[in-house]
């Protein structure tokens, strides 16, 4: 029988675009274990062989914002619709303080009508304000429970679900359910990221805009970058969203206002003028806000 291998799991079923993002190495090593699961899953599945009771495929993302997780659950929900985990596989994003109601039915309402055995993955985030609820989040996980539950008994298992926050306030909550926490067999930790994986970050979105930094461009982004993190290896990528916005608007009014038609290299290249000399790192977009255009 030939050897089940995780890295073809992350090369063919949905990863390569969790790969593609520098600095998310370490989550995608997190996630082998689990791959190898479902690839194992699967093939008893081909072979004919009944799974009454397959694995559960809920996830802990731990993490503040801006360091990959929306991004790193866009891929996961393709490599579970191509594993046959999920039908559908789209993700859907629900801010946990969206699931909180005046009275408990009204919360239990709210969380049967947000979230949908749909055969798509759901991302729960901002799990960590839960804490600060009268009961810290304990009714809300007993309605994820029997959602849960009934997905598995009545729908043929077609619900995920990824439980998004701060570590220490998270983990707490889950140590207190633990009837819920043991659907979640895995807890993805995303660290944050380092002045060198930003300006690598930056780079990569600006090629997936159709950019190109120019030598001169990327090495002031780097200082500019490494001026705004502070030195702090646990870096947001918001941060290389913000700089990649400026720096495309000002290259757009360059290349519009010159002369024209534009030069095509022009026009797909930023140049160090287009970068400015320092990011304001004090205006983030709010907890529920999209993180940017380009991320």
């Amino acid at each position: 029988m030939t050897a089940l291998d995780p890295a073809s799991a992350l090369d063919t079923n949905g990863l390569p675009a969790l790969r593609a993002l520098p600095g998310l190495e370490m989550v995608t090593g997190q996630l082998i274990p689990l791959i190898t699961v479902l690839q194992a899953e699967r093939a008893r599945r081909n072979a004919g062989i009944t799974i009454s009771r397959p694995g559960w495929k809920n996830l802990v993302f731990t993490g503040g914002p801006g360091t990959g997780k929306s991004r790193a659950a866009s891929a996961i929900a393709r490599l579970y619709r191509d594993l046959g985990v999920l039908r559908y596989g789209n993700l859907i994003e629900i801010s946990a303080v969206d699931l909180t109601g005046a009275t408990p039915r009204d919360t239990a309402a709210q969380i049967r009508a947000a979230i949908k055995i749909t055969g798509d993955l759901v991302m729960i985030t901002g799990v960590h304000d839960w804490e600060d609820l009268p009961d810290h989040g304990q009714h809300i996980l007993r309605c994820l429970y029997q959602l849960l539950t009934e997905a598995r008994k009545f729908h043929g298992d077609e619900l995920a679900i990824i439980l998004a926050g701060h570590a220490g306030p998270l983990r707490g909550i889950l140590h207190a359910s633990p009837a819920l926490a043991a659907r979640f067999p895995a807890v993805i930790a995303f660290p944050g990221y380092t002045s060198a994986q930003l300006t690598a970050i930056l780079q990569a979105l600006a090629a997936e805009a159709g950019l190109t930094f120019t030598p001169d461009a990327a090495r002031k982004a780097a200082g500019v970058l490494a001026a705004a993190d502070n030195g702090h290896p646990a870096g947001n990528a918001r941060l290389a969203v913000q700089l990649l916005t400026q720096a495309t608007t000002n290259q757009a009014h360059r290349v519009t206002t010159g002369p024209q038609p534009a030069d095509p290299a022009a026009l797909a290249s930023i140049s160090a003028a287009d970068v400015p000399g320092h990011l304001r790192p004090c205006d983030p977009p709010a907890h529920d806000q999209r993180p940017g255009q380009y991320l």
